[in-house]
């Protein structure tokens, strides 16, 4: 009975996760909700999300200090970010550790040798804008600030897909 029950909740978790990434309304463009969002780096200053549009495709991965699958993805990601970062890729974690904890993750960042930009999200208001329910979320976007890929949680090996297309994308030239 037990094992029945765990399967069924598992088949419910599944199916809520295939509809959420369906229904998901951060398809499409983006820009405009990510011009309204203006969040805190790890040094205080406001940031707002749209100004890293223009500098290439951007991935923005929705991650906390105690998820560890998001703790999992954090090397595969700072690897990306190496490598495609000088050819105007461009990443932002986006901490979902809320204010009680936003003291700890500068420390965390720095111990972990987390390299690419983190910005705090502090009061959730860009993971609810951009739809992102489980953590990690990540979501690559276009120049133009359409989302082309979404991913939910973590699975070793996915992230060579991520780099598929960013490669693509990077290929690309910008629109003038």
């Amino acid at each position: 009975m037990m094992r029945w029950l765990a399967r069924a909740a598992l088949v419910l978790v599944v199916a809520a996760s295939s509809a959420a990434a369906e229904s998901n309304p951060a398809t499409g463009s983006v820009r405009a909700a990510l011009g309204e969002l203006r969040l805190p780096d790890l040094d205080g200053h406001t940031v707002t999300l749209s100004s890293y549009l223009d500098q290439g495709p951007v991935v923005l991965d929705f991650w906390a200090t105690w998820c560890k699958p998001c703790l999992a993805a954090m090397p595969e990601l700072n690897a990306l970010y190496e490598d495609l970062g000088p050819q105007g890729l461009q990443i932002i974690g986006i901490n979902e550790d809320g204010q009680r904890n936003a003291v700890k993750v500068k420390p965390f960042v720095r111990t972990q040798g987390i390299r690419f930009p983190v910005l705090l999200d502090l009061n959730r208001a860009a993971q609810s804008r951009l739809n992102a329910p489980a953590l990690p979320t990540t979501l690559l976007l276009d120049r133009d600030g359409n989302v082309v890929h979404t991913s939910f949680g973590y699975r070793p090996g996915e992230i060579e897909q991520l780099r598929a297309k960013i490669e693509a994308l990077l290929a690309e030239k910008p629109a003038e």
